[in-house]
């Protein structure tokens, strides 16, 4: 009996180590080497990945950089400095600003690229300033408006203006003295006409004088024969203008339209804008409306 059970827990212990032998085997000589082969490929699928990133930022600035070069200033920085503070000066000149003329600095080499500075100070209009700024931007040079200051003058309802410029020289340009003349995609609307209603927006008080359209009060809304009415006071004049629907509002750079008359408020409507001004408001506190209004 005692020989069976003897045989019996042998065998049971033999069982036993025959299950952590093969768990043993299976865990270091089986799973072990299959994880290390997952983390090896994991690795690798992520070196790959990373490598592919690069990759694509390479090519991407390899474009970027394609596009750079064909907006450069010619690789000759004194070609480019020369051509350059000509442009410039057009350019004030075609907008309609005064100025004396362009100046310019010694390149700054910085190793990949130079970069060229410029300043003008010129005197002129708002719509002139509008002008240049358009042209400027529209032109499809690697260059940038640094700063540019602007001071009302007083008494002749022109602005003093301090234009500061950057415009950089990629050395790997393949232009060593031609000027690149392709248009820029920097601006929202390729049509000058689009950022004219700038001009006619309150942005400086020019002159310390008084601008007819701040100075243009919307003062009562009555009714004269069952038709509503509406009466604008020119404070500067003490002018008084009677309007009825429809009927043209001249006031200053305004040009519009008296379209709607509701209770104590009006709606104005400016070259395909609508702009609401209510009693004891001038002209230059109107409220756009947006266009489905």
């Amino acid at each position: 009996m005692n020989k069976h059970r003897k045989k019996l827990l042998l065998g049971v212990l033999g069982l036993i180590v025959i299950f952590y032998a093969g768990d043993w085997l299976l865990e270091n000589l089986l799973e072990g080497p299959l994880e290390a082969r997952r983390k090896t490929k994991a690795s690798l699928e992520k070196n790959i990945q990373t490598q592919e990133e690069s990759l694509a930022r390479a090519r991407k600035a390899g474009k970027q950089l394609s596009v750079w070069e064909e907006q450069s200033l010619p690789s000759n920085t004194e070609v480019a400095s020369s051509t350059y503070q000509v442009w410039l000066l057009q350019v004030i000149q075609r907008a309609g600003l005064s100025a004396q003329g362009v100046n310019s600095s010694e390149p700054i080499n910085k190793g990949m690229y130079s970069l060229l500075s410029f300043s003008a100070r010129a005197h002129g209009s708002l719509e002139q300033l509008t002008r240049f700024l358009f042209e400027f931007y529209r032109a499809g040079h690697l260059h940038q408006l640094r700063s540019l200051s602007i001071t009302p003058i007083q008494k002749t309802g022109e602005l003093d203006l301090v234009i500061s410029v950057e415009a950089m020289v990629l050395p790997s340009t393949d232009r060593d003295k031609e000027f690149a003349t392709q248009i820029s995609d920097r601006l929202a609307s390729e049509k000058l006409e689009d950022y004219m209603s700038i001009v006619k927006r309150n942005l400086f008080d020019v002159g310390g004088g008084l601008d007819p359209t701040d100075q243009t009060v919307l003062t009562t809304v009555t009714y004269v024969d069952g038709k509503p009415e509406v009466w604008f006071l020119l404070r500067g004049t003490d002018e008084l203008l009677k309007l009825k629907k429809g009927d043209r509002l001249e006031i200053g750079l305004f040009s519009g339209t008296l379209a709607e008359i509701e209770d104590t408020d009006v709606i104005l409507e400016s070259e395909g804008e609508r702009w609401l001004l209510s009693i004891g408001e001038n002209l230059t506190q109107a409220t756009a409306l947006p266009p489905e209004y």
